[in-house]
């Protein structure tokens, strides 16, 4: 049995989702409410101790980091790679994953807004106005990655890790008000994973 602590708010949960949807490996999800600090509360430090989600739990081991655990379920179930044959293009398909891990989503995330209203006093119009800068510059370069590869999906013609990580970054996106119009490659890749069932299922139930 698989277990997946996740949050409904959180992109980097979002991404195993599909990667688990995409290997067809059925799961048990555990949510944890960011807003409520349940991730930092004592019962979720002794599972996690990064105090932080996404956090797989499997054959009695906990793995945590997005990244880690996607690696780990395209090792262990190879069926539908995630990462392509070929050196240059696993190392295409690492740098949007490393672009929108460590590039994007920490700029945004709910412990870097917070962090500014407590120490610089920043207004939530604040916080949204620092997330769509760092959002908008950084897609305007990951557009050109993208437009750069010239296939079907972000990285060549099959889904990949780049997909995977691509999918809920836009996502998440929306709430900061990011026009995808201005990111033509990173637009018409979002058409066309939204009519896979694993991403189109992979949407964090409401409420």
């Amino acid at each position: 049995m698989i277990r997946l602590y996740q949050s409904k708010t959180s992109s980097s949960s979002w991404r195993v989702r599909i990667a688990l949807a995409l290997k067809s490996l059925p799961y048990e999800s555990v949510w944890i409410d960011l807003a409520a600090g349940e991730h930092l509360a004592e019962p979720y430090a002794r599972i996690a101790a990064t105090r932080q989600v996404p956090a797989l739990e499997t054959d009695g081991t906990i793995l945590t980091q997005s990244v880690a655990i996607i690696e780990y379920l395209d090792e262990v179930c190879v069926a539908p790679p995630l990462m392509p044959s070929g050196s240059l293009a696993r190392a295409r398909v690492r740098a949007v994953v490393e672009l929108i891990n460590a590039g994007i989503q920490p700029m945004h995330n709910i412990a870097v807004r917070r962090r500014l209203a407590a120490q610089f006093s920043a207004s939530d119009a604040d916080g949204a106005g620092w997330a769509r800068y760092w959002i908008e510059t950084r897609f305007a370069a990951l557009d050109r990655l993208i437009a750069g590869c010239a296939g079907a999906f972000a990285c060549g013609d099959e889904v990949t890790m780049a997909d995977v990580f691509l999918y809920p970054q836009v996502m998440a996106s929306r709430q900061f008000s990011v026009e995808l119009a201005a990111f033509p490659a990173i637009s018409k890749v979002m058409d066309r994973l939204a009519q896979i069932p694993a991403f189109r299922g992979s949407h964090p139930p409401e409420g």
